[in-house]
């Protein structure tokens, strides 16, 4: 395979990829990373910008149950709705 352009400009190649993965299953942190910046857990903020409303109607049972899931995971009842539409899109 040729190799990839990264958008620091950098050429990956299968051989690094295979390198940082033996390194990462060792638990080890591969010799040419350099640590950025601390990470980042969970999904970033929807941009306003780029978002548009989308109603739909469901059953009432639906809704509670994705009420009821947004609550167990501390989300919004958007970001559920959200995450729902895009696994589902995703499994297509």
């Amino acid at each position: 395979m040729t190799a990839i352009k990264a958008a620091n400009g950098q050429l990956v190649t299968d051989e690094m990829i295979n390198s940082w993965c033996e390194s990462l299953d060792r638990d080890e942190w591969p010799s040419d990373w350099v640590n950025v910046g601390d990470v980042v857990h969970g999904k970033p903020p929807v941009d306003s910008d780029s978002s548009v409303v989308l109603s739909v109607k469901v059953p009432a049972g639906m809704k509670r149950a994705i009420e009821a899931r947004a609550k167990s995971k501390g989300v919004s009842t958007s970001a559920a709705a959200r995450e729902l539409l895009e696994n589902g899109l995703l499994a297509i």
